[in-house]
């Protein structure tokens, strides 16, 4: 006697559903394959990279803290004479560490009288606020370049009409008795998906997309490729 089809493919089918269930439920479990992401994982970046606030944080104004109170700079100096001109270190504000070049002496930038004010090149005094107009003395195409907006740094809108501008002064990043910026971490080198990581050691074969390839040419001369 003839067995009915449709009896025969339900059987098979009885069969091999749960079989491909049982197997999907087998790769599910076991993984055999786990995805990689081709986004690589983030880098830990120190605090101070993003830190938008001034590297300096000086008073704009002449005051000397003690403890918990504010002095003015004329308080003490107004009563207090100061010393002549000499290679001793200094009695007071011994946390001043002067290292700004051929500037050795207090009075290269401060007043002799007015302690609260700068001293220009023909001793008249600048005001205490105004420290870049100290700086322009020595340090002129650098001056012009923070006046342009090309060195420093700019806080505000772009648009004018937006909303204003605030440049930030010299000594705002600059410490004015050590004004060379020191040792500092760098902060991780780029690690994207056509770059691949950056290995920045001095001995490594560096993979850089974007870095143009020199190689000999005919008459020896280095000829660039990209």
């Amino acid at each position: 006697m003839t067995q009915p089809i449709g009896s025969a493919a339900n059987r098979a089918r009885a069969f091999w559903v749960p079989a491909v269930l049982f197997l999907c439920a087998a790769v599910l479990v076991l993984n055999p394959l786990p995805f990689v992401s081709p986004v690589v994982p983030a880098s830990p970046i120190a605090a101070w990279v993003t830190d938008p606030t001034p590297v300096e944080r000086p008073k704009l104004r002449p005051e000397y803290t003690v403890a918990v109170f504010d002095y003015r700079c004329s308080d003490c100096h107004r009563i207090i004479p100061s010393p002549a001109e000499t290679d001793r270190r200094l009695t007071q504000h011994r946390e001043i560490e002067l290292v700004h070049g051929i500037n050795t002496r207090c009075f290269n930038c401060h007043h002799r009288t007015n302690r609260d004010a700068f001293a220009d090149d023909a001793g008249d005094e600048i005001p205490w606020d105004q420290p870049q107009r100290l700086c322009a003395k020595c340090h002129g195409p650098v001056y012009r370049d923070w006046q342009h907006g090309s060195h420093g740094r700019t806080n505000g809108y772009w648009d004018s009409a937006q909303g204003p501008q605030t440049r930030r002064k010299c000594i705002e990043c600059h410490n004015p008795h050590r004004p060379t910026f020191r040792p500092m971490h760098p902060a991780p080198g780029p690690n994207t998906l056509r770059m691949g990581p950056q290995d920045h050691s001095a001995h490594a074969e560096v993979h850089d997309p974007l870095r143009l390839k020199r190689t000999a040419g005919h008459h020896g001369e280095p000829a660039a490729h990209q």
